[in-house]
């Protein structure tokens, strides 16, 4: 009877590929193996066996036959990412092909005529002793190198004190030839002792994962209230799945996560830490590397594929690493022995994936793997998402609130100012009321740091002629450009291009083209201004891409006295010396037309107000607005969660947002407005029709309409929390039918998003 493999391929169809298994590779073609087969014509994909049976087609066609099996030691896709692949396609309403894509690193799915891996080890050439040297220290050197061979002997010498030599004659350290060439600095010298035996060369594998050699030590000791806050999540575990622990910034969160993970590894499991920005692995990574060694690796989209490559093989080897810290996509890894999830500042937009497919919630996905294989999830926050504290007091997850800053430390005073009246009064020219300047001042005076946000890059937020109201925009987007002075350009930031800003208006011909609004770029000129003496650096995409590492390990180590950032600043950075923090404008944050603006801008303040005085006293931050009497900048200033959360439950609750119901949202595109319009309100009859028209919400235009000449129309579909997600994906999936027999999505591609951020 004929064996059939069911296969994932890396195309953008909405099916798996069905494939003949040859007799002879029956035994290694099984669920999680790596095949290459044929797809179209002469091209050959890399693919994933996702089940094997012997029910032959009854489409008719021909079966084509797997070409080979790449893993003929074992599948390198263990049951459990098979079943959390399969998952990630039904809930996030995406092929099965981008799932894998996201799943596997590049190197592991060689998509060419060839059947080679793109991923080459790294192979080293390493010297030992040769024939001539066997024997040595027994070994009449003269005899072999003559009396005027000096490079040589000096050569020979610094081998043999590099490898240890005279006192590990029968197993010398290895040596590089590079590290010998480098430390002999003569080429010809080693080449002769090559090539007269005293010295040969061989080949070895080395891996390109960085080795640690330093000590470990014990994790520091627990505060009283710290230890309580840790025996209640173990209490919490006995009876839940899913423990929220609710921290203030700054009550050291992290340290309970170290001794959570000791125990966990103790017991042989594996432990999965994820955070939300790639910017916060570096210091927390040294962190953990303290306690725990050699045992951890860090993962995530910054890893070169390679070292992408060699993470997935050590984990899915016989000795793989036991703690695992890395942004989302980590939670895809092939894991063994999992017994806990760890998913810090679990409140973060971040961890949405937006695009490409799939569209995934990384803390939802990493709560989906823990359930998956029995481990336990653990959330961390000081301002937790509406969705997991409202499952945390109803009962579905459990909660540990953790009130104090270690070491008693009070938490930071804010105070508002107004800047409307500050400006109308005259008393504010540029960028900083006067009290945030004196309190800088203060701050630097005594050795201190002060942090400055503001959520908006480059100098300018768009460029506009005063006299007739012209603003540059994008070609390919219907978007305005910020203006970056650093390099004299006008970028957008949605596809990336670059414009000369001109020196007229191109309509009305003045010559009084200015910027309007500020980020980062103009701030930190403002500040250089102001503060001459001051080391300034900046944190933001832009100057992230020459390494955030080296930004914020200055800051850390206090080469840097002001640090200016966007919300990269926000997220769970520890630095000891900052005793200020100036948000610049909070309006930017608060005045966003979306139903969470207000959890965020509440999130965002408090975490940013959270970096002042984490370590031996009280600090200060000041928030710029021209709305003080906001609602949400007093809870803020109060850090009253629970009064938050009470009246932004209420709102969702009238308006039937979460956490009281799902959103999907479905995103239509093309290049044709026409057909983007007709397929966008057609769809939004389909849907209407099957979920009710109080459900769908749309089609509307984005803050953004068109993207690289793709015009954009959205529809929102609110669903009862008594619908499962296959359900909810079999009525889209038939509107979409309806609206495509009738050709009206010619032209255009719809796109879908489970939960969106």
């Amino acid at each position: 009877m004929s064996l059939y493999a069911d296969i994932m391929l890396p195309v953008p169809l909405n099916q798996l590929f069905c494939y003949l298994v040859p007799g002879t590779l029956e035994h290694s073609a099984v669920p999680g193996a790596r095949v290459y087969v044929p797809f179209g014509k002469g091209r050959r994909l890399t693919g994933i066996i996702v089940r094997t049976h012997t029910d032959k087609p009854a489409d008719g066609h021909t079966i084509k036959e797997i070409l080979g099996v790449l893993d003929p030691d074992g599948p390198s896709v263990l049951p459990s990412q098979l079943r959390l692949m399969e998952w990630m396609t039904g809930y996030c309403m995406c092929n099965p092909g981008d799932v894998m894509k996201a799943s596997v690193p590049a190197g592991l799915r060689p998509d060419s005529g060839s059947n080679e891996h793109t991923y080459k080890p790294r192979i080293e050439v390493f010297v030992k002793p040769g024939a001539k040297l066997k024997g040595y220290p027994d070994v009449d050197l003269e005899q072999h190198l003559g009396k005027t061979a000096v490079r040589q002997k000096e050569t020979l010498q610094k081998y043999i004190e590099l490898s240890d030599l005279d006192e590990n004659p029968q197993n010398p350290a290895p040596v590089t030839k590079k590290t010998l060439a480098d430390a002999c600095k003569s080429a010809s010298a080693l080449k002769a002792l090559l090539d007269n035996g005293l010295l040969e060369c061989y080949e070895l594998e080395t891996g390109r994962l960085p080795q640690f050699n330093g000590h470990t030590q014990e994790p520091t000791a627990l505060s009283p209230a710290q230890e309580r806050a840790l025996n209640d999540i173990r209490k919490c575990f006995k009876s839940k799945n899913v423990c929220l622990l609710h921290g203030v910034t700054s009550s050291g969160k992290t340290e309970i996560y170290i001794h959570l993970i000791k125990e966990h590894i103790a017991k042989g499991g594996q432990v999965l830490y994820l955070l939300p920005e790639i910017a916060l692995t570096t210091q927390i990574m040294h962190r953990l590397q303290k306690v725990f060694g050699g045992d951890m690796c860090v993962y995530h989209s910054r890893c070169s594929d390679n070292i992408r490559v060699e993470v997935w093989n050590r984990l899915a080897g016989p000795n793989p690493y036991k703690l695992i810290l890395g942004a989302r996509s980590a939670v895809m890894l092939p894991l063994q022995n999992l017994s806990l999830v760890i998913v810090d500042e679990e409140h973060e937009p971040n961890f949405k994936q937006e695009e490409p497919a799939p569209r995934y919630q990384g803390r939802n996905t990493a709560i989906m793997l823990a359930s998956m294989l029995g481990a336990k999830t653990l959330l961390g926050s000081a301002t937790p998402s509406l969705e997991s504290y409202s499952n945390a007091i109803n009962g579905k997850y459990g909660l540990v609130t953790l009130t104090e800053r270690f070491r008693n430390i009070k938490l930071p005073r804010i105070e508002i100012v107004d800047t409307a009246t500050l400006r109308r009064k005259k008393y504010m020219k540029g960028l900083f009321s006067p009290i945030l300047t004196q309190h800088i001042q203060e701050a630097l005076q005594n050795g201190r740091q002060a942090i400055l946000f503001h959520n908006r890059r480059g100098y300018a937020g768009t460029v506009e002629c005063p006299d007739c109201g012209w603003v540059q925009k994008c070609d390919r987007c219907d978007v305005s450009l910020t203006f970056h002075k650093s390099t004299d350009t006008a970028t957008c930031h949605y596809c990336g291009q670059n414009y000369r800003v001109p020196v007229v208006c191109p309509e009305c011909g003045s010559k009084s083209l200015r910027g309007r609004g500020f980020g980062t770029e103009r701030i930190q000129e403002e500040v250089a201004n102001l503060f001459p003496k001051a080391r300034v650096a900046r944190l933001d995409l832009d100057s992230a891409k020459g390494g955030y590492e080296s930004i914020i390990n200055d800051f850390q180590e206090g080469r840097t006295d002001i640090l200016i950032g966007t919300q990269m600043v926000s997220k769970g950075l520890d630095f000891g010396g900052v005793s200020v923090v100036g948000i610049l404008d909070a309006d930017s944050i608060m005045n966003y037309p979306d139903f969470r603006a207000t959890e965020r801008a509440f999130q965002l303040m408090g975490q940013v107000a959270g970096r002042a005085g984490r370590k031996d006293r009280q600090g200060t931050v000041i928030i710029q607005t021209r709305q003080p009497q906001a609602p949400v900048l007093d809870m803020v200033c109060r850090n009253d969660y629970s009064g938050f959360f009470n009246e932004q439950m209420q709102e969702r609750k009238t308006f039937n947002y979460p956490p009281y119901s799902r959103l999907t949202l479905v995103t239509i595109k093309g290049t044709d407005l026409n057909s983007v319009q007709s397929a966008a309100a057609m769809l939004a009859v389909s849907l209407a029709e099957l979920f009710g028209s109080q459900r769908v919400l749309g089609p509307d235009a984005p803050a953004v309409p068109k993207v690289q000449y793709r015009h954009i129309r959205r529809i929102m579909i609110k669903t009862g929390l008594e619908q499962t997600y296959v359900s909810v994906r079999t009525q889209i999936n038939e509107a979409v039918n309806r609206v495509a027999s009738k050709n009206g999505l010619n032209g255009v591609t719809v796109a879908f998003d489970a939960d969106p951020m």
